[in-house]
This record gives structure tokens, sequence and C-alpha cells, in this order.
């Protein structure tokens, strides 16, 4: 069974998915970005760049977007369109922007600019998936396009139905809102990623559905009386509780940013990140058992298959990653090695593709990469050598100082904070989050003080109650 714990802080919103009592996923959105992607527009061209097949387009950000063009292109400068982001603005770079305008359903994704058909590759039975298509095909006949979703599998008619013509009624409302007033203006804006989440994937499967906050309780609530009413018996509110500490996230989390991962078996992988690739490790370790040594090499490396996928999940690592498995010499054992790898990677969502054994006899793997990795949000560069990315993010300081505030005010009298920060995390506190600190004296109705020391040992950061 599934479990989805939703921790709903002032410096973020993470969701946790817990499958049979281990984390298979963290899902991390920080309260300070402004993410667009699949957000849609009425934008105003502003440069048409022929030789660059593009053209750049004002949809009211600081940055123009950029967006693609076929050569027979009939776009014009000062022309009003409307566009889907696809890609946030990085660094310089403004948004990247798709005329191919989408929307994306619990069963179906909605595509009104072209005419076909397809269906989820995961979705492999042919009888059903032939009988879903027959369905999709009489409610929408020639009139618009449908991608059918691998959770469509097993849906009735009714549902489908449902699902095409909410899609098709919020289509016709942007519409109208395209039509309405002038210059640049926002359309529609892409749910966020635990609510997408929830709208996506709760079924029978999910047994809790545990929140922190009020609010997100009301939002997820209303999500789940329009899956499912019955749903709603599995929501749970842990008003202003530490729901990570209570079902026991924040060990696994901890574990997801350590370099070295424990198998049962007594084996262990290292796993080492760099700018290029992610490099995977695998060693017997401990496990010695009474199998001869090439079959103990050949079992760790099978139980080593699921903990990589299942941690580049949860870390949520992109791109090539390499992986030194133990020597094998038997033909058989690598190319069992190899299905089972790419078994284990089956149910990952984002595109991952075992490439194969190189010369060196190490794994490559690609993992479509769509974000950064966990340890972005949660580590930082060590402020001396600025190259061991072990010590806590101000993220993270902000999430433990209001896990420990709510703990105060949960188990205490104390109405009073100072927070002792070495001098570059507070002048950075000073500088980029002095309204996050805001946020959590209003939340909490308690005073926060902060201050500059250089004497505390070891750690960063020391709290002191008054």
């Amino acid at each position: 069974m599934k479990k989805i714990i939703i921790e709903t802080l002032v410096a973020s919103e993470k969701t946790a998915i817990i499958e049979d009592d281990k984390l298979v996923e963290l899902l991390i959105d920080e309260a300070e970005d402004n993410k667009l992607v699949s957000n849609i527009y009425r934008g105003i061209v502003k440069n048409v760049k022929a030789g660059l097949e593009a053209c750049f387009v004002d949809i009211g950000m600081e940055k123009l977007a950029y967006l693609p063009l076929k050569n027979d292109s009939n776009i014009k400068s000062g022309m009003d369109i409307m566009v889907q982001v696809n890609k946030d603005a990085v660094g310089t770079k403004g948004p990247k922007l798709n005329l191919e305008v989408s929307l994306s359903g619990r069963y179906l994704v909605y595509i009104p600019s072209n005419d076909r058909i397809t269906i989820s590759n995961r979705l492999q039975n042919e009888e059903e998936r032939f009988r879903l298509k027959k369905i999709v095909k009489s409610l929408v006949g020639n009139d618009c396009g449908i991608i059918i979703r691998t959770e469509a599998q097993g849906c009735t008619q009714e549902e489908l139905e449902k699902d095409f013509i909410e899609l098709k009624t919020k289509y016709d409302l942007i519409c109208k809102e395209f039509k309405l007033g002038i210059g640049p203006k926002p359309l529609y804006k892409e749910l966020s990623t635990v609510s997408k989440y929830i709208n996506d994937n709760v079924n029978e499967d999910v047994e809790e559905i545990v929140v922190n906050d009020t609010e997100k309780y009301n939002e997820i609530k209303s999500i789940l009386s329009n899956i499912n009413k019955d749903y709603i018996q599995k929501l749970v509110l842990e008003e202003n509780k530490d729901v990570f500490d209570l079902y026991k996230v924040s060990k696994e989390i901890e574990k997801a940013l350590s370099k070295k991962v424990w198998l049962k078996s007594g084996g262990y992988l290292i796993i080492e990140k760099t700018e290029a690739l992610t490099v995977i490790d695998v060693n017997t370790g401990k496990f010695t058992g009474s199998l001869s040594r090439e079959e103990t090499m050949y079992k760790t490396n099978l139980e080593a298959c699921e903990e990589i996928a299942r941690q580049l999940k949860i870390r949520d690592i992109g791109g090539i990653i390499i992986v030194d498995f133990i020597d094998l010499h038997k033909k058989k054992y690598k190319e069992n090695l190899i299905k089972k790898l790419e078994e284990a990677l089956k149910s990952d969502k984002r595109k991952s593709e075992v490439l194969g054994i190189t010369r060196l006899g190490l794994v490559e793997i690609a993992r479509r990469r769509e974000k950064d990795s966990i340890d972005s949000y949660y580590l930082r560069a060590c402020e001396t050598c600025k190259s061991d990315f072990s010590q806590k993010s101000i993220n993270y300081i902000l999430d433990d100082l209001e896990k420990e505030i709510m703990r105060v005010k949960e188990h205490t009298n104390y109405n009073n904070i100072l927070m002792e920060l070495k001098p570059y995390i507070y002048n950075e506190m000073l500088d980029k989050y002095k309204d996050c600190i805001k946020k959590l004296k209003n939340k909490y109705s308690i005073n926060i003080e902060i201050s500059k020391t250089e004497n505390i040992n070891q750690k960063d950061v020391k709290i002191i109650y008054k």
C-alpha cells in the first residue's frame, strides 16, 4: 500500500511517496520558485529571427520568451499568439515556448491543435489499448488530439468522457480569456506539484494522505471530491506537526543525502555526483553468506539494481549515470543483470534507458533531467573548500527552524527564539530570506531574532529559547 505525506512549510512544500514503509519518491517545490512550465499565456511577438527559425515573445515576464518556428510559419512582429511554456527560464535565457497547447487531465491529455489519438507506451496490453482508443475516438472524433495516459487503464467510458469534457471546458475558457483585453496575459496556471500528483495518482492503492496545513488540506479535499468522494476519508490533517518526522521520512532523506547506501545483504552503494555525470559503485561489503564468490557478487548486483532505481527517483538524479557493478564473468549473469536493471527502472515515470555495458565493463544509464536533484535543495558547498557539498543549505536550516518552532509551540511556553548563525549564513539570511523569517513569526506568533557569531562548534546554527 502507498502513503502520501505532504509537508507544507514556509520555505517549501514537499511530497513524500511511501510504499511498503519505504520512501520511493520525494517532490520538492521551493516557496520562492516561479515555475512557469505548462502555464499558458497570450503573448506578443516582439522580434522574429528568420535565420534562427525562432522569435522572441513578451508574455509579461522580465525576460522575453523564446519560441522556435517552422520555415513555413506566418508569425509576424506585433501579433497576439497563444503559447505554452515547456521550459523555465535558465540563467540569462528566458522561458521556452510551444505553439501547440496541451492540457493534462487525470486520464487524458487534450491537444486542440491536432487530430491524432495516441496512447502511452507504458500501456502494453494490446486488447486494452484497442478498447481505450475506440472509446476515445467515439468521444472526440477528429476534432482534437488526445494522448491516453497510463492512468486510463481499466477506465470506463463515463470516466474518460468526464475527463474529456472537463479538459474541453477548460480550453474553451482559456480561448475566451485570450480574446479579452490587450497585451501579454496569463491564461492558465498549472497546478502545484503536490496537487497535480494527487490529481494524477490517487487511487485504491493509496492508503493514507497526510498533510500538516489546513489550507492545503482543503485544497486536496476539493481535488479528491472531484475524483471520488470516498477518497476523502483517506485524508488526514496533522496541523502544524512535523509529519516527516512522524512518518520517518526525515531519516530516509538523511540517507538519500549520504554518499553511502547500505543494502539489506550487507553490501553497499557509493554514489558520487560530478558536473558531467553520476557514478555509482557497487560493493559486497559485509555480505559473505554460504554462496561461492561469483554467486555472492551476482546476488549483490541484483539487489543493487532495485536500490539504484529507487535512489535515482528519490534523489531525482538525471543525465548520464555510470554504474560500476561488481565484476561478473558469466555472460548469462551479465544479461540477467541488465534485464533486472531495466525492469527496476520501469516504475520510474521519468524516461530512463539502460544503454548497455561499456568496454570497461561499466553499465551506462541515461535518465531524463527535468530539475535539480534533491541535494541542491538540502546541501551547499563548504565555505572553506567550495567543493565539498556537505553543509546544510539555508533552506535546510529554515526547515529545521520551523520544525523546532512547531515542537516549542506544542510542548513549551516559550515565545522568543534567538538563532545564532555563522557570519556567512547570517549575511545570506538577511540578504535573501528576511521574508521567510517574517512569515515564520506571523504563522506561529513567535518572536525570532537572529545574530552572528563565530563561537559555534561544528554546526552552523545554534538556537536559544527565551
